[in-house]
């Protein structure tokens, strides 16, 4: 189990030393994304991780990036819905130096208003580079249906209009409320020695400040909804991206629900891919997988066909969900699906870097289990009725959403969607 401390000025420090290894990883972590803004700010999250990256009181943006690369390592950050991950993988020796950055950037970052306007630039070219892509297109499409005029619904980089709008001082208003070292975690893992890690968690980012008191808003809690939603694309295959009911963070049947996942279309060997692509040669690929939040969850299914396989692909995906219901999961489902959930999981650790990223999320989000064993007895401890439970809750409603991109009218987008749910229902 990893050990935990707070510093004298709140953030708190979790680490784990790793036999074998000659690295060691350090992520600064800090619970904000976009589920915190609004759509006036949109994509403010998003831009301050850039920010980070262009220049300190101390180190120019070339600079910052020169450090690390003749050392050989890794810096790099990103920013998800619920929060924002910065990181560095170095070889043991090298620990001081990403401590100190890191804490540098986090405490020490000028917003330089003539970088602003080019990382702006940059990330508008990011927004055009998503837009092209109908997968990312059909995602976000996909969230704005399901949760509505809630911050989950806005997408991580914002919007065009958004993103032109965020000026230095709203840039800086938002950065000192969210990044304060009362909020911070800092997770460590690889070959390094306690006392001197901790000596230097001290001395770099225990000497960063609180500005003011802490005000994080309450998140709201969502309220899911159904239909579907479509965009005309020029595009030579329809991308689809279906929601169904879902749990959240603090339900305690998480790794029930990733492993129902798996077996219906998680994997190579699941029902979806096997009914859908080997055995239909309807689509090249076609995977489902759970996305947890507060207070809610989803079940997404996500394919791309030709228009002429789409009325086909959906209804195997129909009947496969049928299946579920009518027969459940078997013993042997049971049985390969927690092996293979322990070993991607297990195998999914290779590496100082995931090992930060597991423990780092352990804490920011405050899981259930604190450590790899429990998490492994969790998924061993998996048994049918809880699986049976999650199947009638995801697919008892005929409760879903719909988002496709294609060359296609909005009228026959509904037409699929309505002999979808139909089939669901089997009205």
């Amino acid at each position: 189990m990893h050990s935990k401390i707070q510093l004298n000025n709140g953030v708190t420090v979790v680490y784990q030393t790793l036999e074998g290894y000659q690295s060691v990883s350090v992520g600064a972590w800090i619970k904000t994304g976009s589920i915190h803004e609004t759509k006036a700010n949109n994509g403010v999250s998003h831009f301050i991780e850039h920010m980070l990256f262009k220049g300190t009181t101390s180190h120019s943006t070339y600079e910052i990036s020169q450090i690390i690369d003749d050392l050989g390592g890794e810096i790099n950050a990103f920013t998800a819905k619920d929060c924002t991950c910065f990181y560095t993988k170095l070889l043991s020796d090298d620990l001081e130096t990403g401590i100190a950055l890191l804490a540098d950037m986090l405490g020490h970052s000028v917003f330089d208003p003539e970088a602003i306007e080019t990382e702006r630039n940059v990330i508008i070219d990011e927004i055009n580079m998503y837009e092209d892509s109908s997968e990312d297109v059909v995602d976000d499409l996909l969230t704005a249906l399901v949760f509505g005029s809630h911050a989950l619904a806005l997408p991580i980089l914002g919007n065009k209009e958004s993103v032109k709008g965020l000026t230095r001082g709203r840039l800086l208003n938002y950065f000192h409320r969210f990044y304060q070292p009362s909020a911070m975690v800092i997770s460590v893992t690889g070959a390094f020695d306690e006392k001197q890690m901790l000596y230097l968690m001290e001395t770099y980012f225990g000497s960063l400040e609180n500005d003011r008191d802490m005000i994080v808003p309450d998140v709201e809690v969502p309220t899911m909804h159904w239909g579907f939603i479509c965009r005309k694309k020029d595009i030579e295959q329809v991308q689809v991206s279906i929601d169904f009911p879902g749990i959240s963070y603090e339900d305690d049947r998480n790794y029930e629900m990733m492993l129902l996942s798996n077996i219906f279309g998680g994997t190579n060997s699941s029902m979806l891919f096997q009914s859908v692509r080997e055995q239909n040669g309807l689509s090249y690929g076609i995977y489902a997988q759970p996305s947890f939040y507060d207070h809610v969850g989803t079940l997404n299914v996500t394919f791309g066909a030709s228009k002429e396989n789409l009325s086909q692909t959906l209804a195997c995906i129909a009947a496969e969900i049928w299946k579920l219901r009518e027969n459940g999961i078997t013993k042997h489902q049971i049985e390969a699906g927690k092996a293979h959930l322990k070993g991607s999981f297990l195998l999914g650790l290779e590496g100082t870097d995931h090992y930060m990223d597991l423990i780092g999320r352990i804490e920011l989000f405050n899981h259930l289990e604190k450590d790899v064993p429990t998490m492994i007895e969790k998924i061993e401890s998996i048994t049918g009725g809880t699986l049976n439970e999650l199947i009638e809750l995801c697919f008892g409603t005929g409760q879903c959403a719909m988002a496709i991109v294609g060359d296609l009218k909005e009228s026959e987008a509904k037409d699929y969607y309505d002999e979808f749910v139909r089939q669901l229902t089997r009205r």
